[in-house]
């Protein structure tokens, strides 16, 4: 499930001019036997300088009429579309209200099953992600840009279900009533927030440590005590990193994997909450639990303002969070996470992630990222920078200045700025040498060095290749008894000659033999030059240009793949083939599937999914021949790579499901 499907994080940025004290009062009937969502109830706000001429409302599409009144005040009601396709109601009032004059809406209306992103309704469950579809009448907050954002809120959220069904939201508490052919789950929030709300026969898991952790599974396959426990230890161990956390109930909140394959989303951060696929819960990640628990801090308590560095103060501290998680509980794995991505995560949020989109033209500055890149590139170079920062600076250096960001701008909001001079007040120096080469500037460094030894020297010379970095690097020396030796250099110019002292014949020299900066290593380089095709194509699906990926893919496929040794044939096939499958063409799917398995070289982290996604169009198809083969295979793939896809549970899964429908 975690190839190339986007693990989001839900923020909303923190504006200046934000509506005070909104309170709502809603009341939901959601029965999914008849596909209907009905929302009603009523808003109340407090008007701020922003809004002393107009105030907006963004609410999805439904089904008939809609019912959307301001009380109290008297103006021109006008509506729109914006880019996520919702409507937006504005009133424009006669005359400017004073800051702080309380408004009062009412609403009603039938949302429908039509899905959009992070809504959708079946007869057995129901997603309704209020950080990205307005469900509820969502209240815009405007910056003195004229950005817009939904304002946070507090409230009672009142949920009617069928009584098999239960009502699940984060950060709030709760409490169930139950009535004859019904369940009503009542939502009290106290601390703002926007509003999430999934529905599904779900069972709860409870875990006591510092604090209560809950597990909402649908599936029997879901250990939810051992989820709960370990997401405990590492939001206990991330506060060490970051400061304190005040969260209610926390919660991890499974979702069934087609929903994630409909929709695109492989798993969110909400506030107060972990929301999963099936598929990302059968095992513990640390990498994935540590960077959704770390959006906690970056996204939630303390939100970005301003457009500069955006995505750094959230996916990218989200993501050091990560690593650092993996440091504390797998740190054996912490080298692979840095340069080729950790076992079972995203593959492509590490060096050679972003090293392939490099290579694909793909790049900008971390200061300036845009919403495409915010995930792509913060997620891959910008959490390296981060910890070469920390490196830097000082690891507990470090941590006291995002502990102070944590308590000093949980309000107002920080901006970059904010952030790089909290970084140059806890190293009392400046950085800004730090902050050109690294935030300022795309690319990564590259090096070519060679070396030569007169007794007990060691004389190395460096040569940057294109642009020259201010870099401290390790120097692994081995000699000819198989001993080594760990050594740091810095180097700051185009060419740097340096003498080192060894204690023995040396055979072999490496920089950076770890890959603690990031750089166009020798071993990475031609693999990101090959796969920069497939970067192309998949970029073009994540932003949901199927036509163009296509195109580009079969572009590449008729003028042939010399020397393909790293799998770019296999690779492209295998995404023409997701790409089919999201476009309901399951045998134009099996086709390239099949196709790609002809392959001389194949991509090793794909190939188990390549027979899973086989095996479940053999399944739709109710061929139990081919199924069996793809299975059998699936699982036989996923073990000669470390078991990585853990497809032994997800084929288990699948034969049952078969068997039921058979």
């Amino acid at each position: 499930m975690r190839r190339f499907i986007a693990y989001i994080c839900l923020l909303c940025p923190l504006f200046l001019s934000a509506q005070r004290h909104v309170d709502y009062q809603l009341q939901v009937h959601a029965d999914l036997q008849k596909k209907t969502f009905a929302v009603q109830g009523g808003l109340s706000f407090e008007t701020e300088a922003g809004s002393a001429d107009s105030v907006e409302i963004t609410l999805s599409k439904g089904v008939g009429p809609v019912k959307l009144a301001l009380q109290g005040a008297s103006g021109r009601m006008d509506t729109s579309l914006n880019a996520g396709g919702d409507i937006v109601y504005c009133w424009r009032f006669e005359r400017p209200l004073p800051a702080g004059t309380p408004l009062q809406f009412t609403y009603a209306y039938d949302r429908g099953s039509a899905p959009t992103f992070q809504y959708y309704l079946d007869s057995n469950f129901c997603m309704a992600g209020g950080y990205g579809s307005s469900w509820y009448p969502q209240v815009v907050s405007h910056d003195a840009d004229s950005s817009g954002s939904t304002a946070r809120a507090t409230g009672t959220i009142t949920v009617t279900t069928a009584a098999n069904l239960m009502a699940v939201m984060a950060a709030s508490t709760a409490t169930i009533t139950k009535a004859a052919g019904a369940n009503t789950c009542r939502f009290q929030y106290s601390q703002p927030d926007i509003f999430s709300l999934y529905i599904g026969n779900y069972s709860r898991q409870e875990y006591k440590g510092n604090r209560s952790f809950y597990t909402y599974s649908l599936s029997k396959a879901i250990d939810g005590d051992d989820l709960s426990r370990k997401s405990s230890t590492v939001l206990d161990f991330l506060t060490t990193q970051f400061g304190p956390l005040s969260i209610p109930n926390f919660s991890v909140i499974e979702f069934p994997d087609y929903v994630s394959e409909l929709t695109g989303i492989g798993g969110a951060s909400i506030l107060g909450g972990v929301v999963m696929p099936t598929g990302a819960l059968r095992q513990f990640n640390y990498a994935l639990f540590g960077h959704e628990i770390g959006h906690q801090w970056w996204g939630n308590k303390v939100r970005s303002r301003g457009n500069r560095g955006e995505a750094m103060l959230s996916e990218g501290l989200a993501q050091y969070g990560s690593l650092q998680t993996v440091y504390h509980f797998d740190s054996t794995h912490a080298m692979d996470y840095r340069k080729t991505g950790y076992p079972g995560y995203i593959r492509e949020q590490c060096g050679l992630g972003y090293l392939k989109n490099l290579a694909a033209g793909n790049d900008q500055p971390l200061s300036a990222l845009s919403d495409e890149n915010g995930h792509i590139i913060g997620d891959s170079k910008g959490f390296l920078v981060l910890d070469l920062l920390s490196a830097t600076i000082g690891k507990p250096a470090f941590n006291k200045a995002l502990q102070t960001i944590g308590e000093k701008y949980s309000h107002e909001g920080v901006t970059w700025e904010d952030f790089l001079q909290e970084m140059e007040n806890a190293h009392g120096r400046s950085l800004q040498w730090f902050y050109q080469q690294w935030f300022e500037r795309q690319g990564a460094p590259s090096w070519q060095s060679s070396w030569t030894q007169q007794a007990g020297k060691l004389q190395l010379s460096i040569t940057q290749k294109d642009s020259s970095y201010r870099l401290p690097l390790e120097v692994l020396i081995t000699y000819t008894n198989g001993t080594t030796s760990l050594q740091h250099i810095d180097i700051h110019d185009r060419t740097s000659q340096v003498q080192l002292p060894v204690n023995g014949t040396v055979t072999a020299v490496q920089l950076d033999p770890y890959f603690k900066v990031l750089h166009w290593d020798d071993e990475l380089a031609p693999i990101a030059m090959a796969q920069a095709k497939v970067v192309k194509v998949v970029n073009l699906r994540i932003q949901q240009k199927n036509t163009e990926a296509i195109a580009l893919a079969q572009s590449y496929l008729k003028a042939g793949i010399p020397d393909d040794v790293y799998g770019v044939e296999f690779t492209l096939l295998y995404q023409l083939g997701r790409i089919a499958a999201v476009q309901n063409k399951p045998d134009d799917a099996l086709a390239y599937y099949q196709r790609s398995l002809q392959c001389a070289s194949r991509a090793t982290d794909l190939l188990a999914y390549t027979y899973y996604r086989i095996a479940q169009l053999a399944a739709a198809k109710k061929d139990t021949v081919l199924l069996q083969w793809a299975c059998t295979n699936a699982v036989k793939a996923d073990r000669l790579n470390n078991k990585t896809d853990g497809m032994e549970a997800k084929v288990a899964q699948l034969l049952a499901t078969a068997a039921v429908k058979a």
